[in-house]
Order: C-alpha cells, then structure tokens, then sequence
C-alpha cells in the first residue's frame, strides 16, 4: 500500500465537509514547512460523531476497515460508530491508504484519547499549515507521541520541541505531568 500524500488527503477530506487535521509525523512536517523524514503512513483526525459522514462519502471508493475492538486486527467497517477506547479506521482505494482516528470532542471540546482529564478547546487542537492543509497542533500531535521510543517519534520530538512557542510549550508540560 501506498500511503496518499497530504495533498491528496486534503483533497478526499475537505469533499467531505467534516472536521479533520492530519496527525501524525506528517503534522510534524507539514506544521515545520518541511519534509524532515520519510512517512510510511498518513493519519488524519475526524471528530468521533462525524463517522457516519465518513463512512457515507467514502465508502463508495474506498474499501473501509476498523480495530474494534482494540488489539482485534483490522476488519471491514460497516459504518458502525466506533466507541471508546476504539478509534483507529483505515481506507484503501487500489494501493492507495490513509488511516484516520476517531477524536472525542464535545461542543468545543477536545478530549485526549488515552486520559480524558486532559481537555482543550476544539479550536486549540488543530492548525493550518503553510501549505493550508490543516493539521495537529505540534503539542498535541507530541503528546500523543510522548509515550513512544520508537526512532520516528524521537526524531519528531528533536525538531519540533525546539520550534514550540512558550504557550505551546508550557501547555505540553502541564499535560505530560497530568497525575
């Protein structure tokens, strides 16, 4: 498979009309203005209540699959709603795939998938990029990374803690020292 670049992402998502960022290493990335290491994969975050319209305009084109639950393996996705603690969905139209995650927000809030005392605004979670694609906001998209050693992540925290602002920052350490 062949992950789709943030360009053509960009352009299965914005048809639909949903919410969205791309996550991931690419958020990195594309936040930074540069390509700093090969990505093997492309996520993108979709409020968890817009499934439905996922699935609906996707599912035409792309062939859809789900871990639900957690650990199961991937599997077809009917377009039944993925409940918590599952999030992870993935399409796939010839070799072409992106993977996206269910996100829990709320009205305006965001909430971190793997501790829900740590909330922000909806509207704090995503920026637009250089390129205008919209993506994770590098101290969010790093605290979902917090917990990994893998090399990628630790190459994505080298570039990106050093570009963070002090809000973004200070923001980051408050939720990495969550008791």
């Amino acid at each position: 498979m062949v992950p789709l670049t943030p360009t053509a992402v960009a352009e299965v998502m914005d048809r639909i009309g949903v919410w969205w960022a791309v996550a991931g290493g690419w958020a990195i990335d594309l936040w930074l203005g540069e390509q700093t290491r090969d990505h093997h994969d492309i996520e993108v975050i979709i409020a968890r209540a817009d499934q439905p319209a996922v699935h609906a305009a996707l599912r035409a084109e792309w062939d859809l699959r789900c871990i639900d639950p957690p650990g199961s393996g991937w599997r077809p996705w009917d377009g039944h709603p993925l409940a918590a603690p599952a999030f992870q969905l993935q399409a796939n139209r010839g070799e072409e795939t992106f993977d996206l995650f269910a996100e829990t927000v709320e009205g305006t809030t965001w909430t971190f998938r793997r501790d829900p005392r740590i909330t922000r605004p909806v509207a704090e979670v995503v920026a637009v990029s250089g390129s205008g694609i919209p993506v994770v906001r590098p101290e969010v998209q790093l605290l979902y990374m917090a917990k990994s050693n893998e090399p990628k992540h630790d190459h994505d925290r080298a570039v990106a803690m050093p570009a963070l602002d002090a809000p973004a920052a200070s923001w980051l350490d408050r939720a990495l020292r969550a008791p």
